[in-house]
């Protein structure tokens, strides 16, 4: 076929070509999988961490921890815990505290962890695989915050890792690294339990002394309340009771709070989309350019074989076809290679987070990696016709 000719003639430009399409229809892929596994995965977590209610401020995303805002905080935590746990239907509550602070060994270089401040031991929220759990929190003292310090941190995993540190050894924990040089903090245990709410290494300690070293204490400021209901099928009914009771705040169920998350971080997500357009939109630019230059490099060509009497239908045929070619070689290497990348992502994800199956693909979205493959083939090839019916044979044939 005069098309495969063509296209092994100028094998540089057709393998720009096929990859650019085959870019397109993965990144298509990828970006579906990614969206199902954040909405799959996030709603499986937050349901098996047996938390039926979140009691949040303002936004509670990535940014407000890290510029360390009161923006997002409850103030009185305490008191307000107290209030809540007075209700009938509430088994247990938690204040949480999360903060981004300094962490380092003596004689090492300061490393900046997300940090989470728990009422007592965390209860269940917390299994120790190595060590003790921190114990009850004195420091509070009724909101004096003049009790004994207890300078125990747990960690997890990546922080090990990251400080090569061990349960046993002492580390400097502050909010700025002056502050982190005078506070040392022993680490009593090693828990992972809580390293699936967040992408970064972390210590957990008393939440009245992460209050104390982050400036929180001032106003008794948590991030968010969670709340475990003693019968999870009344969970919207409680939700309304609490939301009268503290209008001030936002209170979620799981699916709410996930959803409240996606769109609080939905700048990366629609970056992600953008960049997934312009792929699809370069790749079909690239399949069309080749086979606009293959046509215009052979006009002359073209033109003879109009005036042997061959139909523009076969010209096409012979040379215009070559987009679709480049389409369909493109399209079945992108949903080949989307198969085994989701399982490196995932192995890669569950080796750096924790959590596994972030990226979940499913057979709709290889369906739409065809349509994709599809479409662009179809205008490379209405493009292809439109470029040969413009063609001027007898202008074409003066020169000869």
């Amino acid at each position: 076929m005069l098309a495969i000719r063509n296209l092994k003639r100028n094998k540089l430009r057709t393998c720009l070509a096929v990859m650019g399409v085959a870019f397109a229809v993965l990144s298509i892929i990828l970006l579906a999988s990614i969206g199902n596994g954040l909405l799959t995965t996030g709603g499986n977590i937050l349901d098996q961490s047996t938390i039926h209610l979140w009691v949040t401020g303002g936004a509670s995303d990535v940014q407000s921890q890290y510029m360390g805002t009161g923006e997002s905080m409850i103030t009185d935590a305490h008191s307000m815990l107290g209030s809540l746990r007075k209700n009938r239907d509430i088994a247990w509550g938690m204040p949480l505290l999360t903060e981004m602070v300094y962490a380092y060994r003596d004689d090492a270089e300061p490393k900046a962890i997300f940090a989470i401040g728990v009422d007592g031991t965390g209860g269940s929220m917390v299994t120790i695989i190595q060590g003790k759990d921190l114990g009850n929190d004195a420091h509070y003292n009724n909101g004096k915050y003049d009790g004994k310090w207890k300078n125990e941190v747990l960690i997890d995993s990546r922080t090990a890792s990251l400080l090569n540190v061990k349960v046993g050894d002492t580390i400097h924990v502050g909010k700025t690294l002056s502050e982190a040089r005078t506070q040392k903090f022993n680490i009593t245990g090693l828990t992972d339990s809580l390293s699936r709410f967040s992408s970064n290494p972390m210590v957990i300690m008393c939440l009245s002394e992460l209050q104390d070293i982050t400036g929180n204490k001032y106003y008794d400021g948590s991030t968010m309340i969670l709340i475990r209901l003693k019968n999870p099928a009344r969970a919207n009914d409680i939700q309304e009771d609490i939301q009268q009771k503290y209008p001030q705040y936002t209170v979620s169920t799981n699916q709410e709070y996930l959803k409240k998350a996606l769109k609080q971080n939905s700048l990366p997500l629609a970056s992600a989309a953008s960049i997934v357009i312009l792929a699809v939109i370069m790749g079909a630019m690239m399949a069309a350019n080749t086979v606009l230059l293959s046509i215009n490099e052979k006009k002359k060509e073209i033109a003879i074989m109009q005036v042997m009497g061959l139909s523009r239908w076969s010209v096409f045929k012979s040379i215009g076809s070559e987009g679709l070619l480049i389409s369909l070689l493109g399209g079945t290497a992108g949903i080949l290679i989307s198969m085994p990348l989701v399982d490196m992502l995932n192995d890669l994800l569950r080796a750096y987070m924790g959590i596994d199956r972030l990226v979940i693909l499913q057979p709709d979205y290889l369906y739409m990696g065809i349509v994709i493959t599809i479409v662009i083939g179809l205008l490379t090839c209405f493009l292809a016709v439109m470029r040969i019916s413009a063609m001027n044979t007898a202008e074409l044939l003066r020169g000869l």
